[in-house]
């Protein structure tokens, strides 16, 4: 029988809930690293620092080829399947426009309503697809995207490149290559870049969630080689579904792959292995700020993932900053499980989405 809305749990019971289960999660992990380090402490030899280190590279490669198999297994699949089952018809589709005349690899696709050019310049939502950074394409998330195009925006959806041939900051520099071109071409498009709209899942959300802190942050922008073009775009709103704003909590989360994915964003090099100042660039979730674009934040009941987005709402509630949050309940509320219009959980987000969007 479902919930009265009075009888779902409030969000702190849901965050007190998700740091027991992290607690736990830990407690386990904790003793298979004691474990191990007796069992290192027993080898003494002086070529075991070079040796792990070669174990580690080898290891990076197993690791990344198996990873990388699934992820386009999963993105072919999803592509034929629900990833874009319910997509919005009668729109303007444009495909694999080069957004870079230096790189050929990167493209983007467009989204827009019948006669929107005859109706004014058309506010902006910009699109960042997940993928765990090494995978995903804008083709398999047409449901979410047209929906939103249907709902009356102009919808670029962004190929950025994948780790670690393009590790950070690559990606988010890319993004901001794309924010360039569609600035060079709004009159052409009759399209508003005074302010965009940009949402992403999953590491699509955390790249989205880096320009929210680029946008409203000139410390954490300077450290970033941004389009000149673009380097002061504003951001009108985000919609982050699922997302990534800790690296480090998603390798303590358990989320499968994470440690894997979260390397290769870093060009090979484990999180762990990071220095104090590069762990806090590569997550948003340090870089939150007052002037922080209003959010739309998703998690879901079934997710490893859950508790860094209710780390991020409390942090953005504490300072002030504009923010909706939509937990995804129910069996099917899995990981990004919002970009797929084939749920009713996921169609209910879409109308919250599109509500935060009007609203803004």
């Amino acid at each position: 029988m479902k919930k009265n809305k009075s009888e779902r749990p409030s969000f702190s019971e849901r965050y007190e809930r998700l740091r027991l289960r992290q607690k736990l999660f830990h407690a386990d992990l904790k003793k298979s690293a004691e474990r191990r380090h007796e069992l290192l402490l027993q080898n003494t030899a002086k070529t075991r620092a070079e040796a792990k280190k070669l174990a580690k590279k080898i290891a990076f490669g197993i690791k990344y080829t198996y990873a990388l198999g699934g992820r386009l297994r999963n993105e072919i699949v999803g592509m034929l399947t629900v990833y874009n089952f319910g997509a919005a018809v009668f729109l303007h589709k444009k495909r694999r426009i080069r957004f870079d005349e230096n790189d050929e690899r990167l493209y983007l696709n467009i989204y827009r309503p019948l006669r929107a050019k005859k109706q004014g310049r058309q506010k902006v939502f910009v699109y960042i697809h997940g993928g765990g950074w090494m995978g995903g394409w804008p083709e398999s998330r047409e449901a979410f995207t047209t929906r939103i195009a249907a709902a009356g925006y102009f919808v670029a959806s962004i190929y950025y490149g994948e780790a670690p041939r393009y590790a950070h900051p690559k990606m988010i520099e890319n993004i901001y290559r794309a924010f360039g071109w569609l600035k060079e071409h709004a009159d052409e498009l009759n399209i508003d870049m005074s302010a965009v709209f940009v949402g992403g899942e999953s590491a699509g959300a955390h790249l989205a969630a880096m320009a929210g802190c680029i946008s409203s942050d000139p410390e954490y922008a300077a450290k970033f080689d941004l389009d000149e073009r673009a380097k002061d775009q504003k951001i009108a709103g985000l919609v982050l579904n699922c997302g990534v704003y800790d690296l480090e909590a998603v390798i303590a989360s358990g989320f499968k792959r994470g440690g894997i994915y979260t390397q290769a964003y870093c060009g090979g090099t484990p999180v762990s292995e990071l220095s104090e100042e590069k762990k806090r660039e590569v997550s948003p979730i340090y870089w939150l700020n007052a002037n922080f674009p209003p959010t739309f934040a998703i998690s879901a009941e079934n997710d490893k993932l859950a508790l860094l987005t209710f780390d991020l709402v409390d942090k953005l509630r504490k300072l002030g900053v504009p923010v909706t949050h939509f937990h995804g309940e129910g069996r099917f509320a899995v990981h990004a499980f919002a970009i797929t219009m084939a749920l009713k959980e996921s169609r209910r987000a879409m109308r919250s989405i599109r509500a935060f969007l009007a609203s803004l």
